[in-house]
């Protein structure tokens, strides 16, 4: 067992379809001793955005602060503080806080990946 703060986690700029002001932490994962799940921390900037693209592995979120709009998703859609997400494997999601005045953030469980 470990407690950790977040902040202590190393940033990473997201790449990922060309993603935009947007930064993620690995909370838990491979490298920290977990086995079968992974959380990550994501920060999506004003003006920021993480277009559309897919994955194998689904995704379980839950916004801690702010909004965006959910692309992927029905026309319109907008998650925001205390929202949960699910997004099934390969299925096309990105969120757009390009419109947005304060930063989008989130946690995101996903499985375990081996590239991690």
């Amino acid at each position: 067992m470990y407690i950790v703060n977040y902040k202590e986690r190393e940033v990473h700029e997201v790449t990922v379809a060309n993603s935009q002001k947007t930064t993620m932490r690995w909370l838990v994962g491979k490298a920290t001793g977990a086995r079968t799940y992974a959380m990550r921390f994501f920060e999506i900037a004003p003006g920021g955005i993480i277009p559309l693209h897919s994955h194998d592995e689904e995704h379980e979120i839950f916004v801690l602060k702010g909004s965006a709009k959910v692309l992927g998703g029905p026309e319109g859609t907008v998650a925001k503080k205390d929202d949960v997400v699910f997004v099934p494997p390969n299925e096309e999601h990105g969120y757009d806080n390009t419109k947005g005045k304060e930063p989008f953030t989130f946690i995101c469980v996903i499985p375990l990946l081996e590239k991690e």
